[in-house]
């Protein structure tokens, strides 16, 4: 009994300690992301030209945890002067909000953002922690009369989904789940996504929008593009004419996610799996 006993133990010993190690390299490989790598470079550009209202910016850590209807009036005034993250008579910040869209390639089929709640930039969101992998949260931004929203997408060091991730997976997969060659890709964001209805919900409210620009932007090309947070539509608009970023009206709501490399495209070997390239899709109201 005791001979058995001590092989059993051992073997145990070995599995805890592989699972372990498992754990702690998935965890360094979250840590390390190269996507809050490239978000951060948010933070090292000239704050001036970002606008967002002091008072957001000086809230502490714990403001994720805090809905506009919890600020004080003080708060509210200043966001309600700035008019910032206003978009088609919706106000971003003043509760969570999904985002439905209705692929121009499937009938009936939707992809949904599930209800997030936005996080205003501030000098420390993406460093602290607050905007992390897995959570329903997204970072508002400001660039030119822009508003932009970062939103995660993949899954989580506990293998939770990120908001973006059905939206990353309608462009890149097939219905097995097997990633698509880059022509397929293409075509998913320029036939599919491109052009097609998308709804916001919010409380009591409803906004029709539109796609109306979208652009892949391959891994040899994200290093550039983090150069260019502050003039993102402008650069799009240059880098890449057929987008139709060079189109955009006043009223305009970026969306950005990352994505994978296609099935015959070459992988970014510092990048990781989740992280590969990044899309940008511009939504407008429908008048």
């Amino acid at each position: 009994m005791r001979k058995n006993t001590k092989p059993l133990l051992l073997l145990i010993g070995i599995f805890f300690s592989l699972l372990a190690g498992i754990l702690i390299g998935r965890g360094l490989h979250y840590k390390n992301s190269p996507a809050l790598d490239h978000l951060t470079s948010l933070s090292r550009q000239d704050k001036t030209m970002v606008v967002v209202p002091t008072s957001t910016v000086s809230e502490p850590a714990d403001s994720s945890e805090k809905t506009l209807s919890q600020r004080s009036p003080q708060q509210l005034a200043s966001i309600e002067e700035t008019g910032w993250m206003k978009f088609g008579g919706l106000n971003l910040l003043e509760d969570n909000i999904s985002f439905r869209f209705a692929p121009g390639c499937e009938s009936g089929s939707s992809v949904v953002i599930p209800a997030i709640q936005i996080i205003p930039w501030h000098e420390t969101v993406f460093e602290d922690g607050e905007f992390g992998i897995g959570k329903n949260l997204a970072v508002g931004w400001e660039h030119l009369g822009h508003d932009g929203l970062w939103i995660h997408s993949g899954w989580d060091f506990w293998l939770e989904r990120s908001p973006a991730t059905d939206l990353q997976y309608y462009l890149e997969t097939d219905a097995l789940n097997e990633i698509l060659p880059l022509e397929r890709i293409r075509y998913q964001l320029d036939n599919c996504l491109l052009g097609s209805q998308v709804k916001l919900e919010q409380s009591q409210q409803n906004l029709a929008t539109k796609v109306t620009a979208a652009v892949r932007v391959a891994a040899t090309g994200v290093d550039e593009l983090s150069r260019h947070t502050m003039d993102l539509v402008p650069y799009l608009a240059q880098a890449y004419p057929d987008s139709g970023f060079a189109d955009l009206g006043e009223d305009t709501l970026l969306i950005y996610f990352c994505g994978r490399a296609a099935l015959d495209e070459r992988t970014a070997p510092d990048a990781g799996y989740w992280t590969q390239t990044r899309y940008i899709i511009a939504l407008e109201p429908i008048e």
